[in-house]
């Protein structure tokens, strides 16, 4: 591993001034706000943690389900992310997350042996593809685990490593980072079935298989038996976490709780003509007409990883990113292949240099001067996100003016868990599927919001509430207008906050 990181290191030495800009262009790119919607939560979690020494066996953020057992998925991120943050400060986190997603990227594109410019424009069309699902999210970790994964897989096969031992620690820590340590597993039996599936070919009918031409390395016998070994191993050190079982069975129910996987845009169905997947869209359609006029290799174990992760990018919104990290191998031997004299041409020319400088100096310039502000001032980010920061500070500055037993909207409940740690939250990113007796509480957060018949009567007697902070537009922001026990006591740009009051209450409004 260490031999690779030098030789990496090699490699970006001697590169040419382009190649470098463009290196930090790849980068520059990843540099994104601190507007995730669950960031709060994970973020007072991790604070949390790292006070505590301890990992809560139950949701201690909710008013809602107290009793419920919580299982954070991204605990140990969490008290990695939250340690950067308090200590180092927000934008050594938002680099370092940069950094981390064009490496995944870079490796990805490492699978066969590409020099490291290609790798990088490659990785810069890949990035470009994946961005409205990139930043300063906790899913990364499981974008360069899925490059790791196949990095590795890759050099066991053309025999440059010597065992797959690795696997082991790296799932350990894989799981109590990310919950998507799952893909990793997917990964790995669906490598070791086509590699399976290869060599009984080759064994069983020799001739057939030598007409098949398949210019993919394969494994042997010994290399299969101990491939199932580690796949074994590393799916036995996943229940080294600190909920066993209970972290499997927790994925369980969020994906057979339908309602809750219809009910979160990141975990619908991706429309190919929506708007969100226009650079999917573009992506794989350029991918598949390159991929069909120029790449002529017969790699059965690649296709078949491929077309897994093609559809699981369909699956959900939130997967898109799954297929840039699997093909952006392919992209980067292609490039390499029918543009490496055109690409070598053009470098010569100062000129053209010199514009390659400047158009990153540029976009780089731009790209920190929008990221800086925002992270030094807290409000312009929050407000350009939608969130509801004006109204958190007016409550801060008046915590007697609401009640204690709150309402809130659905995406923003991890903002609120990390300002308002004196409050508990209705509901947020982490609850869509939580559900005890009758309280299921994302489902009646819409029901709600969207102020359906007995919903104001279901929040007071079912949930005692007694404040309410919503987007001023919502239905329920209108009828808790015409009720005389809700008073308005703040309305912002977009915010508004209502409190139950006694019929004879005076009505006051803090307007902002």
């Amino acid at each position: 591993m260490l031999k690779i990181i030098n030789q990496t290191f090699r490699s970006f030495v001697k590169l040419g001034i382009a190649e470098k800009f463009l290196l930090l262009l790849l980068v520059t790119i990843n540099i994104r706000s601190l507007l995730d919607p669950d960031f709060g939560w994970h973020l007072r979690s991790g604070t949390d943690l790292l006070a505590n020494f301890r990992v809560p066996k139950f949701d201690i953020y909710s008013h809602t389900l107290p009793d419920w057992p919580w299982v954070n998925h991204e605990w140990l991120t969490d008290g990695i992310v939250a340690f950067i943050y308090n200590d180092l400060g927000p934008f050594t986190l938002i680099i370092l997350f940069a950094l981390f997603i064009a490496g995944a990227f870079l490796l990805a594109a490492s699978l066969e042996k590409v020099e490291l410019k290609y790798k990088i424009v490659a990785g810069l069309i890949a990035v470009l593809a994946a961005l409205p699902i990139l930043g300063v999210r906790m899913q990364m970790v499981t974008l360069f685990g899925m490059a790791l994964t196949l990095w590795i897989l890759y050099r066991y096969r053309q025999k440059k490593l010597k065992h797959l031992w690795w696997f082991v620690p790296i799932f350990l820590l894989w799981t109590n980072l990310h919950g998507g340590f799952v893909i990793g597993l997917i990964i790995l039996a669906v490598f070791f079935a086509a590699e399976l599936a290869k060599f009984l070919v080759q064994y069983r009918w020799p001739k057939f298989y030598k007409k098949l031409h398949i210019s993919e390395n394969s494994l042997n016998t010994k290399q299969l038996k101990h491939l199932f070994i580690i796949g074994l191993l590393s799916g036995a050190v996943t229940l080294i976490n600190p909920y066993g079982w209970g972290l499997y069975y927790d994925f369980y129910k969020l994906f057979t709780n339908s309602f809750a996987l219809l009910g979160i845009s990141e975990w619908q169905n991706v429309a190919i003509l929506h708007p969100m997947s226009r650079n999917f869209a573009i992506y794989l359609i350029l991918f598949l007409m390159v991929l069909a006029l120029t790449y002529r290799k017969i790699e059965p174990t690649r296709w078949i990883i491929t077309g897994l992760f093609l559809y699981l990018s369909f699956l959900y919104w939130r997967n898109m990113p799954f297929f840039m990290i699997m093909t952006v191998g392919f992209l980067a031997e292609i490039i390499q292949q029918h543009t490496s004299l055109v690409f070598g041409q053009i470098t010569k020319y100062r000129w053209i240099t010199t514009l390659i400088v400047v158009i990153v100096a540029v976009l780089t310039a731009q790209r920190i001067f929008d990221v800086v502000p925002k992270t030094l001032y807290p409000a312009i980010n929050f407000q350009a996100g939608q969130y509801p920061y004006n109204a958190v500070d007016w409550i801060k500055n008046n915590p007697d003016q609401v009640g204690t037993t709150m309402f809130n909207e659905y995406d923003w409940g991890g903002f609120l868990i990390w300002q308002l740690p004196q409050q508990r939250v209705f509901i947020d990113g982490r609850m869509p599927f939580w559900q005890v007796d009758d309280r299921f509480v994302f489902y009646d957060c819409e029901y709600a919001m969207a102020a359906q018949p007995g919903s104001i009567e279901m929040l007071e007697d079912k949930y005692d509430v007694d404040w309410v902070l919503i987007r001023k537009n919502r239905p329920l922001a209108w009828a808790l207008g015409g009720q005389e026990s809700w008073q308005r006591i703040y309305s912002g740009d977009f915010a508004v906050i209502y409190r139950k009051i006694n019929i004879d209450g005076e009505n006051t409004v803090y307007e902002n």
